[in-house]
C-alpha cells in the first residue's frame, strides 16, 4: 500500500520551511502595486510585482510601521519590507508587509536603517553613554530657529514651570542640505559657554524629506561627542530620527522637552510644604518620645539616688554607734568618773604616789586633788 501524506501536512511542512528561513523572514521588495484594495477594516491587500513575478501582499492594520502616506494606488513605484508566508487555505504563498513606502521615500528609509544598524554597532547609541539631565539647571541652550512657534512654546513652557531660568537661543537650520553643519556649530557655540546646564535641539513636524537633516551622520557624531546633557525634539511623537537615539533623551514634542529640562516650581514648593508639615510632626513626635526617656530616666536616678541616700544613712548610723561603744567619755554618761594623772587614764592605784596631782572628771565638770 503506497503510504500518503494529507494536502494539510504537505501545505503545513511548506509553511514551516517558510517560517524558518531567515532570509525569508525579513525581505525588502521593490515592484508595482496592482489590485490595490484598502478594506474597512483597515487592512491593505495588494500585489506586488515586477517585469517577470507577482506576489500576493497583505498589511494589516496596527502592524508594523504605519508611514504618514497610508492609501497608496495601483500603478504606485513602492519598496516593502515584510516576511513571506503561506495561507493554508488556498495554499498560496504571500508577503505579509510591515512597511509600505513609496519609491522616494522608501529609498529614504533604507538608507535610514542602514545607517542606523551602523552606528548601532559602533556604539552611538548605548544606554552607558548617556548623560543625566540637571534636576535643577540654571542655564537652558536651545538650538533652534528664530522664527516659528517652537523657540516660543519652548520659552512659554520654562517660565511657567521654573520662573527666572535662563534661556540662551543659539539659532540654527533646521531644514535643508546646510542644516547638519549649521546645527553643529549651533551646538558647539553652547557647550562653549559654561553657564548652559542643558541643550535642547527642537524642531516642529515636517514630512519625512523635512526631517531629513536630523539623520545626518556627521550631525550623530557631533551630538555623540557633546560633553552637557542633550534633549532631542524632532518634529512630532511620531517621528524618529537617528538624533532621538543618540540624544540623551528624547522628546515627543519641543513643548514636551522644555517641561522635561526643568522641574515644576509649583510642584516643588508644594512638596516643600508637605516635606515641612511632615518633618514637623516628626520632630514633634522625636522630641516626645525622647522626653518620655528622659522622665523615665530620670525617675529611676532619683530611685537611685534615695537608695544610695539610705544606705550611706545606715553606714553612717552604725560608724557613729560605732565611734561612742569606744568613746572613753561613755561611761560618764552613766556616772562613773574618770581618773587622769598628767592626761592619762588612771585605771589602778598602783599607778599613783603620794603628793601626785590627778584630775577626776565627772560628765558635767571635773575636780583636782592631790594624793597624801
Amino acid at each position: 500500500m503506497i503510504e500518503s501524506l494529507s494536502i494539510s501536512q504537505v501545505t503545513s511542512y511548506i509553511k514551516k520551511t517558510l517560517e524558518t528561513d531567515e532570509l525569508l523572514q525579513s525581505v525588502w521588495l521593490k515592484g508595482e502595486i496592482s489590485n490595490y484594495t484598502l478594506h474597512s477594516s483597515g487592512h491593505q491587500y495588494f500585489s506586488l510585482k515586477d517585469e517577470g513575478a507577482t506576489i500576493k501582499c497583505v498589511k494589516f492594520k496596527n502592524f508594523g510601521y504605519a508611514p504618514a502616506q497610508q492609501n497608496f494606488k495601483t500603478g504606485d513605484k513602492v519598496l516593502v519590507h515584510g516576511s513571506i508566508d503561506l495561507y493554508m487555505p488556498h495554499g498560496t504563498y504571500q508577503l505579509r508587509a510591515t512597511q509600505i513606502h513609496l519609491q522616494g521615500l522608501g529609498d529614504l528609509h533604507q538608507q535610514f536603517e542602514l545607517l542606523k544598524n551602523k552606528l548601532t554597532a559602533e556604539g552611538f547609541f548605548d544606554s552607558a553613554h548617556k548623560i543625566g539631565i540637571p534636576s535643577f539647571p540654571q542655564c537652558i541652550g536651545v538650538v533652534s530657529s528664530t522664527s516659528g512657534a517652537v523657540i516660543q512654546d519652548i520659552k512659554n513652557t520654562l517660565e511657567r514651570r521654573f520662573p527666572g531660568i535662563k534661556l540662551i537661543l543659539s539659532p540654527a537650520l533646521m531644514q535643508g542640505e546646510t542644516a547638519p553643519a549649521s546645527v553643529i556649530d549651533a551646538l558647539q557655540k553652547l557647550e562653549a559657554i559654561t553657564e548652559v546646564d542643558t541643550i535642547i535641539i527642537a524642531r516642529g513636524g515636517g514630512s519625512m524629506e523635512d526631517l531629513w537633516c536630523f539623520n545626518n551622520e556627521a550631525l550623530v557624531r557631533a551630538i555623540y561627542k557633546i560633553k552637557k546633557p542633550v534633549i532631542s525634539a524632532i518634529g512630532h511623537e511620531t517621528d524618529f530620527t537617528l538624533c532621538d537615539f543618540v540624544a540623551d533623551l528624547r522628546a515627543p514634542t519641543p513643548t514636551a522637552a522644555a517641561e522635561l529640562a526643568v522641574p515644576d516650581a509649583a510642584e516643588l514648593k508644594s512638596r516643600l510644604a508637605y516635606y515641612k508639615k511632615n518633618n514637623t510632626r516628626f520632630v514633634e513626635g522625636l522630641l516626645a518620645y525622647h522626653q518620655e526617656h528622659l522622665d523615665h530616666f530620670k525617675t529611676q536616678l532619683d530611685e537611685q539616688l534615695a537608695y544610695n541616700l539610705e544606705q550611706k544613712k545606715h553606714l553612717l548610723e552604725k560608724l557613729i554607734l560605732r565611734l561612742q561603744t569606744h568613746d572613753p567619755l561613755m561611761p560618764l554618761q552613766k556616772g562613773f568618773t574618770l581618773t587622769l594623772k598628767d592626761g592619762k587614764k588612771i585605771s589602778s592605784t598602783k599607778l599613783l604616789q603620794t603628793n601626785d596631782e590627778i584630775t577626776t572628771r565627772f560628765i558635767d565638770g571635773e575636780i583636782h586633788s592631790i594624793i597624801k
